[in-house]
């Protein structure tokens, strides 16, 4: 008896093409939100020293997690490192002031302090892009160098961003209540970085079709020097002739 033949597999509209080559970010880092719903909270309950306690406490425990849960993750973690210090810092100094203003001054100065490290590593030549970006995006690592020229733009855009946000951040923590900052800073923060994120993608998609196109252009030119059709005798090939 003649085997019926599977169906066909279904085309995929093109816009879940697209969207499934989007890069998928780490669930774990969504994390982060977790400081603010905790000052939010207590805030209600407790008041200001309540909130900003469990905002500290919230922090640290981010911290912990993301770190079990990641523990390949370096550059990202160092980065993590100085919002904590910050978050443990400036909440002390708000407990002692009893003050919410005083503990959510940490965004700007952590926002100044980020956004210089990031345009001082395009100076030494290491643009933290590059880590950071292959590091949450593992998938990536293989289709984009990490000295890839995308990196050192893409790393001064976002460097200065950091610092411009954190400049918007200082007004507006001078011009509304702790509370009211608390409640707006995670949509102002997402809708501020929303379309710089989606360049970020269309920057880096580019910048692989680049790259893909030169490695065929070179697997081509290589096939061409070495008279062969079989994609691993030229590999081969190649390696001997480099050791």
């Amino acid at each position: 008896m003649q085997r019926t033949p599977p169906p066909p597999d279904p085309e995929l509209p093109t816009w879940l093409k697209k969207a499934d080559g989007i890069p998928q970010v780490d669930p774990i880092a969504v994390l982060g939100v977790a400081p603010t719903l905790a000052y939010l909270i207590f805030n209600a309950v407790g008041g200001v020293r309540a909130a900003i306690a469990a905002a500290v406490i919230a922090g640290v425990i981010v911290y912990i997690v993301q770190r079990r849960l990641r523990p390949q993750i370096t550059v990202v973690r160092w980065l993590m490192v100085f919002s904590v210090a910050f978050n443990v810092g400036f909440g002390v100094w708000g407990l002692i002031e009893g003050d919410g203003k005083v503990y959510w001054a940490r965004d700007f100065i952590d926002n100044f302090v980020l956004g210089g490290i990031f345009l001082i590593t395009v100076l030494i030549g290491r643009p933290v892009v590059s880590a950071v970006v292959r590091e949450t995006f593992p998938a990536l690592r293989d289709q984009l160098p990490a000295d890839h020229r995308v990196w050192t733009r893409l790393t001064i855009v976002w460097g200065l961003y950091i610092a411009l946000a954190g400049v918007l951040r200082w007004w507006i923590l001078d011009q509304v209540s702790a509370e009211t900052y608390a409640l707006i800073r995670l949509p102002l923060g997402w809708g501020m970085g929303l379309v710089l994120m989606l360049w970020t993608f269309s920057d880096i998609s580019r910048a692989i079709r680049e790259v893909a196109l030169q490695r065929g252009r070179s697997d081509s030119d290589l096939n061409s020097d070495t008279g062969s059709d079989d994609p691993g005798e030229v590999v081969a090939d190649a390696e001997v002739a480099e050791r």
